[in-house]
């Protein structure tokens, strides 16, 4: 067999290989050291595919190389020829028995990635031997447009036209102290009276997430007196008595040492969106992920309606059969 074709007699595979790497490395080194190739190769090769196409491919900057409109649509075409790949290679590698096999990348929200989806995909992981989960989780805004990921869930509707999303659930955030801070601190009968009590929620510098802007809307012009990026951290630092967060109730309920604050006056409503890039959308390793993460947990997470002991994940109300 003879040296594979040219997709075109402009642009080759190893050639849109080479840009996603460097497209998402944002420089020629990264993309070397990736692909574990000599940074000159990568040089060499946008700019022969650069000189073949006609036009600039990347708009370079000492900090960053950024793809232009034209390496922006080749990109996106890569990552489809990428995508079919790996499809073949996991028919390829997949147990015949079973015919679900991974890795799946799922991209969610730091508090969703910590207290829901392990619980979610855990019946999943049992039934589908050959299923891998890649859990990768974050603390600011997820970028839905790069589409690196096989399925991911967000605070809100993605912007972009290559995936395919629907509403997963809604759930609240509340105000919560530790047992033992309630039981030091005089009564709180409203939210004004919080202003005499030290709060816990993000760090503002990091919160770029427009739907979890909420503290300063209760009470404005308050600085919280412990900030994090992670709600895993300002969980712990309300169990440690330093003040009352603003917590998924969700969470807390994994966390019998906390109680819940003002519950009638306050109660934010947010929203998770599950999101899937339109390539992959149909991959039985990607649906199943997908199906798991619906069946548990669409309709509204409600941990006041949970048994004693019981995850509130479990609670949900299954919403219509729609697909993604």
């Amino acid at each position: 067999m003879g040296p594979a074709r040219p997709l075109h007699g402009k642009v080759g595979a190893d050639d849109l290989r080479i840009l996603l790497a460097v497209a998402r490395n944002g420089s020629i080194t990264g993309a070397a050291a990736r692909l574990d190739v000599d940074h000159s190769t990568v040089s060499r090769h946008i700019a022969r595919m650069e000189r073949k196409v006609g036009r600039r491919l990347f708009d370079r900057s000492p900090n960053r190389w950024q793809l232009t409109e034209t390496g922006r649509r080749l990109r996106a075409i890569g990552e489809r020829i990428e995508h079919s790949i790996d499809d073949a290679v996991r028919v390829v590698d997949s147990d015949p028995g079973d015919g679900v096999c991974g890795p799946v990348r799922l991209l969610t929200p730091d508090a969703f990635g910590s207290y829901l989806a392990p619980h979610a995909l855990a019946s999943a992981l049992r039934k589908h031997g050959s299923l891998r989960i890649e859990l990768l989780t974050s603390t600011t805004q997820l970028d839905l447009r790069n589409c690196e990921y096989d399925v991911a869930v967000s605070l809100e509707p993605p912007p972009s036209r290559a995936v395919v999303s629907r509403s997963l659930c809604t759930y609240s955030l509340g105000l919560f102290a530790s047992v033992e801070y309630m039981a030091t601190h005089g009564p709180i009968a409203g939210i004004e009276d919080l202003r005499a009590h030290p709060l816990v929620y993000y760090l503002d510098g990091c919160l770029d997430i427009a739907a979890l802007r909420v503290l300063d809307g209760l009470l404005p012009g308050v600085c919280p007196r412990v900030q994090s990026n992670s709600v895993g951290a300002q969980i712990q630092s309300v169990l440690a008595g330093h003040g009352i967060g603003l917590l998924p109730n969700y969470a807390t309920s994994f966390h019998p040492g906390l109680v819940p604050v003002l519950p009638d006056c306050v109660a934010v409503g947010q929203q998770y969106w599950i999101v899937v890039p339109s390539a992959v959308q149909r991959a039985p390793h990607v649906r199943v992920v997908v199906d798991a993460l619906i069946e548990r947990l669409s309709g509204h997470l409600d941990p006041s309606s949970a048994s004693p002991g019981q995850s509130p994940f479990t609670q949900g109300v299954l919403l219509s059969d729609v697909r993604i």
